[in-house]
């Protein structure tokens, strides 16, 4: 029959230092969490203020419609024809593409 003979390691913890050790490690978990969190609110807060901007500058803007603008029409006289003619669509609009492949 074999014998197995078990040895305490040398280094021993007190419960009083455990939880000492566990408490410093919490602490540092919460504050990086709190830190984390606070980014991600104060960015969806400045989100949220340059919309509400945007929309107040919108409001007031006299030409809300991108075909009502001059500026826009003279392009399209200018360079594509007419709106939604073939260079139109090539110059001014974009093109989807399925990126979830990619994740």
């Amino acid at each position: 029959m074999a014998r197995y003979d078990y040895a305490e390691k040398a280094i021993k913890i007190s419960r009083r230092e455990f939880c000492g050790i566990l408490g410093v490690a919490g602490a540092m978990l919460w504050t990086g969490a709190y830190v984390a969190t606070d980014l991600v609110q104060d960015r969806t807060k400045y989100i949220k203020l340059r919309l509400a901007g945007i929309y107040k500058d919108d409001e007031k803007s006299r030409i809300r419609q991108s075909h009502n603008n001059n500026a826009v029409a003279e392009i399209y006289t200018r360079f594509a024809g007419k709106p939604l003619s073939p260079l139109a669509e090539e110059l001014f609009h974009t093109r989807y593409v399925d990126r979830t492949k990619l994740i």
